[in-house]
C-alpha cells in the first residue's frame, strides 16, 4: 500500500518535523492518496460528514499547508553574506543555454520593489518555472542581489522586495540564476534569513546572461501624487512633464480596493495586506477562522480614533486603532506608487468630498507627517474640470458664458449631489477659469454597497430555497409583486425583507446574533455574510460592466473556462446551513440562473427614491431647468438605472456619463483625470483658475427639547444660511440633548453636551460683542436673565458639524463656556454592512 502514499522529502527530515504540502501538488493525487496523508499526518475533521477529494486538499492545507513560495523580500543583516559563502563552498553545476529568456537589459532602483508591473517577464522554452528565488551574480559568481519569480495567471515575473540591499555593479558582466530543484530555492531562504541548514552535495542552476544592469536613484516629482480614495475602490496617478497621465495599476487595472487586512500580529508589530491581497485573505480563511478584513474604511475619518477588534488565530482578541490601519493603507499606496512612477512626491493631493475637505487634511497630514498633504480640489471640483478641459481642447465653448451643471456622485458608501456653474475666457497670455461648486445635498447611506447588499438578499433567498426545495428552478424570483413591489409603494422592499427573515433560520448571516454562543458557530455565521456579500459584489460587477450579459448562473459546480462568463462558483466549503439546530457545512449541490432584469427590479425601487429625494424639490421649483449638463459619475453609476431615474426629471440630452462605456472604469477614473489635469494646466501656466466652493444646504436638521417638553428646532435642514439656534435651561444643568434629523425629520442621532462649571470663564458683554459681532449670539446674551444658561448652536460648514457655545449669567455677571464640536457622521447612525445585523 506505500505505493500509494506521499512523502516529501523521504528520509531528510526529524521524524518531529512537520511535513508540509502545497496545493499544486495535492491537486494531483487521488483521494486515496490524499486520505493517507491524512492518516499519515493524523488530521482529523470536525465534520461528521465524509470528505471528498477537495474537503481533503482544504483539510491537508489548513494544518501542513506551504499556501506561498517562501521568497527573499526583506534586508537581513548578512543575508548576503551567509548566500555568498553557499556559494564559494558548494560545487556548482551551472547550465547555461535558452532553456529560459527574459529581458536582456535590468533596471533597479534603490530602495524600491520590482513586480509584474516593471515587464521583466520570464518564459520556459521546453522547462516548466516555478516561484523560486533567483540570485544576481556577476561573472565571477558574486552575489549582487536577490530576485524571485512570481506566478500571475500563467504568466512568471522578475521581482524583487523593496528592502532587499543591492550590491552596487561595476563594469561586468552579469546574470541571473535559476534554481530548478524547489529544495534549492528553500535553502537559499533559510541561508538567507540565518537558519542552518545541511548542504547539499552541488548546486544545479541555470545561468541566464544580461545584456546590461543599471541601477538607478528615484527623482522627485515636480507635479503631485493624486489620490482619489473611495469607500470601494482606489485610484491614484501623476500627470507627466509630457501632459500625459499615468495611473497605477493595480491587478488588472486600475482600481485598488479600498481594504485592509490584518494578516499576523508579532507582538507591538501589526502586519497588514492591502487591496486585492486583503481580498484574498479573506476568501482564503476557513469556516471557523475570523474575517481580519475591513471594508468601507473612508467612514473612518469620521471617528479615526476608535479601534477594531481582530481575533487571533489562538483566539485572543488585539484591538488595532482605526488611524494606525489608514496610515498604513496610505504607506501602501505612496510606496506602490513610488514603485510604479520611479520617483518620490514632495506633495500628496488626496480628493476629498466637498463637505469634509478640511476634516481629511488635518487627518492626513497628521498621519503622512513627512509628507506636504492639501485636499486643494473636491471630488465635485475635479469631476467639473474634467468637463472643462474637454471643451477647452476641443474649442467647443462659448467665451464668458456661464455655464451651469448638476453633479451625481454615486460612489460605494454615500451619494452626494453637487452644482456648479463656470465660465472660460481665453486671454493674451492663458485660459481665465472663473469656477464656482456648491454641495446641494447628500445621502451618507446610499451607494454601492446598498446596491451589493440588495443583491445579497436575493442570493441568500435564493440559496435558502434550493436548500428547502432542492431541485426547483427559480426563474422569476424579484419579478414585481414577488420580491418587489412597484417603486411608488410605501414599503417597496417589505416582501423582501420577510423572505429574506425567512431564509435566516436555514442560512444565518447575522453573526452578531451568535457572539454569545461560541466562537466556531460565531464564524461560521461571520464567514457566511462575507462570502456572500464578495459573491453579490462579483455578481453587480458582472452585470454591470462595460459588456452585456443577461443571464448569469449560480453553481457549487466549477465550469469550463470557456464557460466561466456565464456561470459563478459558489464554494459550499465556505457557507454552513442550519440543519436540525446545528449549523454544518453546505453539502447538497446548487444551481440557479439569475437575470438582468431581476437584478435591475430589485435595485430600482432604491435608485429611484434616492433620485427622488434629491431632484424631486429641485423639479418643482423650476430649478433643475437652469442646468445645461447633467453628470453622473461614480462607479456605481454604469447601471442604465440612474439615468433610467434621471430622464423622470430632465430630458436625456443633458445626461452626461462621464466618459463611453468602453473601458469599466470610466466613471471612476472621470475624477482622478479631471484633477490630473487642473494640476498640470496650473503647473505650465496654461489655465489662471479663480474657484469658490461653499457647503450650501444642510442636509440636516438640529433640535432639542424645551423644559416643556416642546421640540425647539434649532438650525433648519436644507438652510443656506449662517443661522445660530439657542435654547435655555436653569444654570444647574450640565447636560444638553441634542437631535440630529435627516430631511424627512427622522432622527439620526443624539448627541450629548457636557458643561462643567469650571470651564467658564469671566466675560464682558463688550467682549461678546466683538467676537461675535452681527450674529444671534450678541443679541440674545443682552436679555439673559440671572440663573440662566442659554446653550448656543450653530453649523460649522467647514468642519461638517456643529458647534454648541454656553452662555449664563450668575450674580448678574456674565460666564461663557467651552465651544464644542460635534460631527454631523459618524458610525452611530451611518449604515453600517458590516456590524453583524444584516
Amino acid at each position: 500500500m506505500s505505493q500509494y502514499t506521499y512523502t516529501l522529502n523521504p528520509g531528510t527530515k526529524d521524524p518531529a518535523e512537520k511535513n508540509t504540502y502545497r496545493r499544486s501538488q495535492l491537486e494531483k493525487m487521488t483521494t486515496f492518496q490524499l486520505r493517507e496523508i491524512c492518516r499519515k499526518e493524523r488530521l482529523v475533521s470536525s465534520d461528521i460528514s465524509p470528505l471528498d477529494k477537495e474537503g481533503f486538499i482544504r483539510l491537508i492545507m489548513r494544518f501542513r499547508g506551504q499556501k506561498d513560495y517562501r521568497h527573499i523580500t526583506e534586508f537581513c543583516e548578512g543575508g548576503l553574506e551567509r548566500l555568498q559563502i553557499l556559494l564559494d563552498s558548494t560545487p556548482m553545476d551551472v547550465k547555461t543555454g535558452e532553456e529560459i529568456q527574459i529581458p536582456a537589459s535590468l533596471v533597479l532602483y534603490m530602495d524600491m520593489a520590482v513586480d509584474e508591473v516593471d515587464g521583466y517577464q520570464a518564459q520556459g522554452i521546453g522547462t516548466s518555472l516555478y516561484e523560486g528565488n533567483l540570485l544576481l551574480v556577476d561573472e565571477n559568481y558574486q552575489i549582487h542581489t536577490c530576485l524571485y519569480l512570481k506566478e500571475n495567471q500563467g504568466d512568471y515575473w522578475i521581482c524583487k522586495g523593496k528592502d532587499v540591499p543591492i550590491v552596487e555593479p561595476q563594469k561586468h558582466q552579469y546574470s541571473i540564476l535559476y534554481f530548478p530543484a524547489e529544495r534549492i530555492s528553500e535553502l537559499l531562504y533559510d541561508r538567507y534569513y540565518g537558519k542552518d541548514r545541511g548542504l547539499p552535495g552541488s548546486l544545479f542552476c541555470i545561468q541566464i546572461p544580461l545584456l546590461d544592469l543599471e541601477l538607478r536613484q528615484a527623482e522627485k516629482s515636480q507635479l503631485p501624487l493624486v489620490i482619489d480614495f473611495g469607500s470601494c475602490n482606489t485610484t491614484m496617478g501623476i500627470c507627466l512633464p509630457d501632459g500625459s497621465i499615468n495611473v497605477a495599476r493595480c491587478g488588472n487595472g486600475h482600481v485598488i480596493p479600498s481594504l485592509i487586512g490584518v494578516s499576523g500580529i508579532h507582538g507591538e508589530t501589526v502586519e497588514y495586506v492591502f487591496g486585492y491581497d486583503a481580498m484574498a485573505l479573506s476568501s482564503s480563511n476557513y469556516l471557523d477562522q475570523d474575517v481580519p478584513v475591513f471594508y468601507d474604511i473612508k467612514r473612518w475619518i469620521s471617528d479615526p480614533e476608535r479601534k477594531e477588534s481582530v481575533i487571533l488565530e489562538n483566539g485572543a482578541k488585539v484591538l488595532v486603532c482605526r488611524k494606525d490601519m489608514l496610515k498604513a493603507f496610505f504607506l501602501y499606496l505612496i510606496d506602490m506608487a513610488r514603485k510604479q512612477f520611479k520617483c518620490s512626491f514632495q506633495n500628496i493631493q488626496i480628493l476629498a468630498p466637498i463637505r469634509q475637505k478640511e476634516r481629511f487634511k488635518e487627518l492626513f497630514q497628521e498621519l503622512l507627517p513627512e509628507a506636504e498633504v492639501d485636499c486643494t480640489l473636491d471630488e465635485g471640483v475635479a469631476v467639473l474640470f474634467s468637463s472643462i478641459d474637454h471643451l477647452i481642447s476641443s474649442g467647443n465653448y462659448e467665451q464668458d458664458h456661464w455655464y451651469h451643471a448638476l453633479i451625481i456622485d454615486c460612489g460605494g458608501g454615500t451619494t452626494d449631489l453637487t452644482s456648479g456653474r463656470f465660465r472660460i475666457h481665453s486671454s493674451r497670455i492663458s485660459y481665465n477659469v472663473d469656477l464656482e461648486t456648491s454641495y446641494e445635498n447628500g445621502d451618507t447611506n446610499f451607494g454601492g454597497n446598498n446596491l451589493t447588499y440588495r443583491i445579497m438578499q436575493l442570493l441568500k433567498i435564493c440559496i435558502s430555497r434550493q436548500i428547502q426545495f432542492p431541485g426547483q428552478t427559480e426563474t422569476e424570483l424579484s419579478g414585481p409583486g414577488v420580491l418587489v413591489e412597484d417603486v411608488g409603494s410605501k414599503n417597496p422592499y417589505e416582501r423582501l425583507e420577510e423572505q429574506y427573515r425567512l431564509a435566516e433560520k436555514v442560512f444565518p448571516t447575522k453573526f452578531k446574533e451568535y457572539a454569545d454562543r461560541g466562537r466556531e458557530i460565531y464564524f461560521y455565521v461571520k464567514n457566511n455574510y462575507y462570502y456572500l456579500f464578495q459573491l453579490a459584489e462579483q455578481i453587480k460587477k458582472s452585470f454591470f460592466q462595460s459588456g452585456f450579459q443577461y443571464e448569469l448562473c449560480i453553481s457549487t459546480e466549477k465550469m469550463a473556462e470557456e464557460e466561466r462568463k456565464q456561470h459563478l462558483f459558489l464554494d459550499k466549503w465556505k457557507l454552513s446551513v442550519m440543519e436540525n439546530g446545528h449549523l454544518k457545512r453546505l453539502e447538497k449541490k446548487i444551481s440557479f440562473p439569475l437575470y438582468l432584469h431581476q437584478i435591475e427590479e430589485i435595485l430600482r425601487p432604491d435608485i429611484y427614491q434616492v433620485m427622488e429625494r434629491f431632484l424631486k424639490h429641485k423639479f418643482q421649483t423650476g430649478e433643475l431647468s437652469n442646468y445645461e449638463m447633467i453628470k453622473l459619475t461614480g462607479q456605481s453609476c454604469k447601471s442604465r438605472l440612474f439615468e433610467e431615474a434621471l430622464k423622470e426629471y430632465v430630458p436625456g440630452v443633458l445626461i452626461q456619463r462621464s466618459g463611453s462605456q468602453a473601458r469599466e472604469t470610466e466613471l471612476k477614473m472621470c475624477c482622478l483625470e479631471g484633477a490630473l489635469s487642473y494640476f498640470f494646466n496650473r503647473k505650465l501656466g496654461y489655465m489662471n483658475v479663480s474657484q469658490s466652493y461653499q457647503v450650501g444646504a444642510l442636509p440636516y436638521e438640529i433640535m432639542s427639547y424645551t423644559h416643556e417638553g416642546k421640540a425647539k428646532t434649532l438650525v433648519r435642514s436644507l438652510d443656506r444660511e449662517e443661522h445660530i439656534g439657542y435654547i435655555s435651561r436653569f444654570m444647574i444643568g450640565k447636560q444638553l440633548d441634542i437631535h440630529l434629523l435627516d430631511v424627512s425629520g427622522k432622527e439620526l442621532k443624539t448627541s450629548y453636551f457636557t458643561c462643567d462649571m469650571k470651564d467658564f470663564e469671566r466675560t464682558t458683554q463688550q467682549e461678546i460683542n466683538t467676537q461675535y459681532a452681527g450674529t444671534v449670539i450678541q443679541e440674545e446674551t443682552d436679555i439673559i436673565q440671572e440663573g440662566e444658561m442659554k446653550f448656543f448652536v450653530w453649523v460649522s460648514r467647514k468642519h461638517w458639524g456643529f458647534v454648541v457655545l454656553p452662555v449664563m449669567r450668575e450674580k448678574e455677571l456674565l460666564y461663557k463656556g467651552k465651544e464644542t464640536f460635534f460631527a454631523f457622521e459618524d458610525d452611530t447612525w451611518e449604515e453600517n454592512f458590516f456590524n453583524g445585523r444584516k
